[in-house]
């Protein structure tokens, strides 16, 4: 370097962000890529066993009707997400692979610049980097390496803005997929309504119909129920208790009754001269039994079939109220008032 002339005027210096270290760790990257490629190797591997599985099955007619035609249908949807998800992870490899590559060998470049100022006096604090041209030279060296390392860096710029829009392209296509296969619950809620309990002429201590109908409703509601199971109900109050429910929450409910046997089924009753007595609106020989009642949902499309199951305990005696006013409590073979019922649900598709 030719020494500085006498009274010649030393260059001003020079200030500038470290603009010729990424901070890069594309190794880390090039780790995350064998990953992905991986985890795609292993869903295309998943893919195949099941869809080979499934086409024996049904290439030789193993399994036919409408559940077999269900089950294929969700077959084919689910192997072909696993099988876009298989190629998408090929992808993000890739991306991840293109830009580490791109980090190192610009790293490398501005390597390369840095050398070429490297004679040149500089200090570094937490801002940056000072250089101390001695001359013109030096300093023009400076310049030109900087000027250099932001065009290197703009080129690196460019870069990780594409693969970062490609990156966010796979991330909300996979939270579509996710949205699609995500668990699905449903909430059930089991009552023992109990208005067969203190069922007698005047006695208020029983469910009745009415009010305690509301409260039932509300009850369930309030639960943020999707499934309710009750028992020991009258079938004559499932109407209304079906409209209360649908007028608090707005959806649609199905309610499926089961009897299990008949009751009298007695109301309050009114009060003459301090005494309870029966009123019009009892019945006699009510069917009684369970209940269950389904809202519709974005899980629950509807019901299916119901049907009543017998709990009969063969040569057993269980005792029953009356089924009118002062006809005292009976017996009868053990499995004529007992039952459980079984509701159909039926499920909305993915």
């Amino acid at each position: 370097m030719a020494q500085e002339r006498e009274g010649q005027k030393k260059p001003a210096s020079i200030s500038s962000s470290d603009l010729w270290n990424l901070e890069a760790d594309p190794a880390r990257l090039e780790t995350l890529a064998e990953t992905w490629r991986t985890l795609g190797g292993r869903a295309k591997s998943a893919q195949g066993k099941v869809h080979d599985a499934a086409q024996h099955v049904f290439s030789k007619e193993y399994w036919t009707g409408l559940t077999a035609d269900s089950f294929n249908d969700y077959r084919k949807r689910l192997t072909s997400d696993v099988e876009v998800f298989s190629a998408w992870a090929t992808n993000i490899a890739d991306t991840l692979d293109i830009t580490a590559t791109t980090l190192r060998v610009q790293q490398g470049l501005l390597d390369d610049e840095k050398k070429k100022i490297s004679a040149v006096p500089s200090t570094t604090d937490l801002s940056g980097v000072t250089f101390h041209p001695k001359d013109e030279e030096q300093s023009s060296l400076v310049t030109s390496a900087i000027s250099a390392a932001k065009e290197i860096r703009g080129r690196v710029d460019d870069v990780l803005d594409e693969k970062r829009q490609d990156l966010k392209f796979y991330t909300e296509q996979f939270d579509e997929i996710a949205k699609q296969w995500k668990p699905r619950s449903v909430r059930l809620v089991n009552l023992n309504v109990g208005q067969g309990a203190g069922n007698s002429p005047g006695n208020s201590a029983g469910t009745d119909s009415g009010k305690d109908i509301d409260t039932i409703a509300q009850a369930i509601t309030d639960q943020g129920a999707d499934l309710a199971t009750v028992q020991e109900v009258f079938k004559h109050d499932m109407p209304n208790l079906e409209e209360e429910l649908e007028k608090r929450t707005g959806d649609n409910w199905d309610v499926k009754f089961e009897e299990a046997s008949t009751k009298y089924h007695a109301g309050d009753g009114v009060s003459i001269f301090g005494l309870k007595v029966p009123v019009v609106d009892d019945v006699a020989f009510a069917p009684f039994g369970n209940a269950v009642l389904v809202r519709e949902g974005d899980v629950i499309d509807g019901t299916g079939d119901s049907d009543r199951i017998k709990l009969d305990v063969p040569g057993g005696k269980i005792d029953v109220p009356a089924n009118e006013p002062g006809g005292g409590i009976h017996q009868i073979d053990d499995g004529e008032g007992r039952s459980a019922a079984r509701t159909e649900i039926n499920i909305k598709p993915r």
